[in-house]
């Protein structure tokens, strides 16, 4: 096997996420917290692309438990309709691996005046554009990649939730330690890959297209899913909320519809276990992804593990999913047609 690919990249996670952990620098994000307090950070801002994006999206849902007004953007719409939302009372969060994609580069070298109070960046590279201008580096510690985020996917997922923690006021080195664990974990789950390759490939059957909803925390996993389904094997795949597949796309609820759902947390778990059974009475493949199975779906499992740090467990399946449909395919999984690593062009 190739060590640079894409099944390459999944077996490194662990050993990634051990080296990442513990270097996130929570002595600089403590320095955040007064400046909250005081009111001198009144807003928080995030933003980033494509896996990037997805990755601080649990990060998100716990930051809107702060009492300042907290928003995630896609970069591109930060840069062109978004920039009244960047004050010089603004905290600004980019998730960008190599720090240097077209609108990264684009946003930190012409924030002119309007300067936030404080950059953080979370990139795989401090010599990079956006490396150069934060005023905060979490660096990923996620090494080079084959090309599909995998490494990049999981290790931002993590670091922005220990930051989102930690500007909560929650134990960031209790959510440290419940990540090492879980690495350990990731890495049992691995060992016999190629059989669960092969699983999830009897699973999927013969697909004619493909669906992947969650809710909360779990959304991420839901659109990276369906990302890395598109990206490593060249698969239609589309990624959604669960309450939002009701609002019209349950049209699609057929023979030809495989439907993936993400389990997600208490709060919302019996929402999706309620849309997994009527989907299924229409006729669809439906999949449930979790480690709470149910006897009457089909199901893939999860690692259980501390629900701050489930987000990571849930991707990892999915990337064998994806993995598992580039082998039906008899395509090399991750091999890009298209685009690069970095994106260049706006």
């Amino acid at each position: 096997m190739n060590e640079r690919s894409f099944i390459g990249d999944i077996l490194e996670q662990p050993e990634s996420l051990r080296k990442a952990v513990p270097q996130y620098p929570a002595e600089l994000i403590e320095t955040l917290m007064p400046r909250i307090k005081n009111g001198e950070i009144n807003r928080i801002v995030l933003a980033a692309h494509g896996s990037s994006y997805n990755a601080l999206y649990p990060a998100f849902l716990h930051l809107s438990k702060l009492s300042i007004p907290v928003s995630m953007w896609l970069t591109a719409e930060l840069l062109n309709y978004g920039r009244e939302q960047i004050d010089t009372r603004t905290l600004l969060c980019l998730n960008s691996q190599s720090g240097q994609s077209i609108e990264v580069k684009r946003l930190v070298t012409d924030l002119g005046k309007e300067r936030p109070a404080c950059i953080t960046a979370f990139t795989n590279y401090a010599d990079s554009s956006l490396g150069m201008v934060a005023d905060i580096i979490i660096p990923l510690h996620a090494g080079e990649e084959h090309g599909v985020a995998a490494k990049t996917y999981i290790n931002p997922l993590a670091l922005s939730l220990m930051f989102s923690v930690q500007l909560s006021s929650g134990d960031v080195e209790k959510t440290k330690g419940e990540f090492l664990a879980l690495s350990d974990a990731m890495e049992d789950f691995l060992i016999d890959w190629e059989s669960k390759v092969e699983n999830y490939m009897q699973l999927l059957g013969n697909f004619d297209r493909i669906i992947v909803v969650g809710r909360g925390p779990a959304m991420a996993s839901a659109l990276n899913s369906a990302i890395n389904q598109k990206e490593a094997s060249w698969s239609f795949s589309e990624g959604m909320n669960a309450a939002e597949f009701r609002h019209g796309p349950l049209e699609l609820a057929d023979q030809k519809l495989t439907l993936i759902i993400m389990e997600g947390d208490e709060i919302t778990r019996e929402f999706n276990r309620t849309l997994a059974k009527e989907v299924q009475g229409y006729g669809s493949n439906v999949i449930w992804v979790g480690n709470h199975a149910d006897m009457d779906i089909k199901s893939i499992k999860t690692p259980a593990f501390a629900a701050i740090t489930q987000p990571v467990a849930d991707i990892l399946p999915m990337q064998l999913v994806a993995q598992a449909i580039a082998d039906k395919k008899g395509i090399e999984a991750g091999k890009f047609r298209r685009i690069g690593k970095i994106v260049l062009k706006e």
